[in-house]
């Protein structure tokens, strides 16, 4: 079978719609990414916007296994915006874990659009480690000389080809069954939940202590808010470890307790929201107490899909 008679690349670009109401990047990006793919490589591109058309909504843990499996491409699009959207970083955990159990971490292409300087090898942000890991491609002077200019087209033709390529190598790979792991699913689960009441532990301690706070200075909750961020990331990391752990064995969980704790962290993020608005020095402390809510939301949107996970057979 030559490249021109190969089925359509499965794109699914992973970006936070605020971002392109104002630079309106997503149009001429498909666009240019589809002409150039085809144009000089001979593959087609089937690129989709919408969860909802390539099936990750509510049930999206089977459907992205589908996805990895049939070589879909997973396009984040960032910005800073990016890692503070809960579907986001969500997607982000979800494909590359699928990705790495299957041998194609290739199938994950971070593009980056703003913010540069937050992708660093020293950010302890689990979001951005996998990012830098997986050598993004910055498409951001290409964005500024615009669709006609040949920085975009230099551009959108070197990122085409190297989605190509990571897929075409991934169909081959994908082609293999995967080695099998020897995961103690058991002990892990067993480690989470010892996690999770440390995690519940700290976070309660921490908001108790932040309410008493509460509109007096700034300097005496910066404490509280560096131990609700550590706890946050730690928990998120752990969460993110557990999950390729269970997608290794193929098997499913179910954590109680969890259920009121993401209400709880939704109304204390509107809170920080609130309290950063008030003053600059008690900004900065909220910014970094935000930081570990918005972990910990990422950390509960992972475990929320374990008892939809699906089996090796599937």
């Amino acid at each position: 079978m030559t490249s021109l008679d190969a089925p359509p690349i499965r794109c699914f670009l992973s970006y936070a719609r605020q971002d392109d109401v104002v630079m309106d990047f997503v149009a001429p990006f498909t666009q240019s990414l589809r002409q150039y793919a085809y144009s000089d490589r001979g593959r087609d591109l089937e690129i989709f916007l919408d969860r909802t058309s390539i099936g990750w909504g509510e049930g999206a843990q089977p459907a992205i296994r589908a996805a990895v499996r049939s070589a879909t491409v997973l396009l984040p699009v960032l910005t800073r915006r990016y890692f503070d959207r809960p579907y986001c970083r969500e997607e982000l955990f979800v494909f590359y874990n699928q990705a790495f159990v299957e041998g194609v971490r290739g199938l994950l292409l971070p593009v980056v659009l703003l913010g540069d300087g937050h992708l660093t090898e020293e950010n302890p942000d689990l979001a951005v480690q996998i990012i830098v890991e997986r050598q993004h491609r910055s498409v951001r002077e290409a964005w500024l000389e615009g669709p006609s200019s040949p920085a975009w087209r230099r551009t959108m033709l070197g990122l085409a080809g190297e989605l190509v390529d990571r897929v075409e190598e991934a169909e081959r790979r994908l082609v293999e069954a995967p080695a099998a792991r020897e995961v103690d699913v058991a002990a892990e689960l067993e480690r989470f939940t010892g996690d999770v009441a440390d995690m519940t532990t700290a976070v309660s301690a921490v908001v108790r202590a932040y309410q008493s706070l509460l509109g007096g200075e700034a300097p005496l909750l910066a404490p509280d808010a560096a131990r609700l961020r550590d706890a946050g990331r730690q928990f998120e990391r752990r969460a993110f470890e557990v999950d390729r752990a269970l997608r290794a064995a193929g098997e499913t969980a179910a954590v109680p307790g969890l259920g009121d704790l993401m209400g709880g962290v939704e109304a204390l993020l509107e809170s920080t929201r609130r309290s950063e608005a008030a003053e600059v020095p008690m900004r900065r402390v909220m910014a970094v107490f935000r930081e570990g809510l918005i972990a910990l939301r990422s950390g509960l949107c992972v475990v929320e899909g374990w008892e939809e996970l699906p089996n090796p057979g599937q």
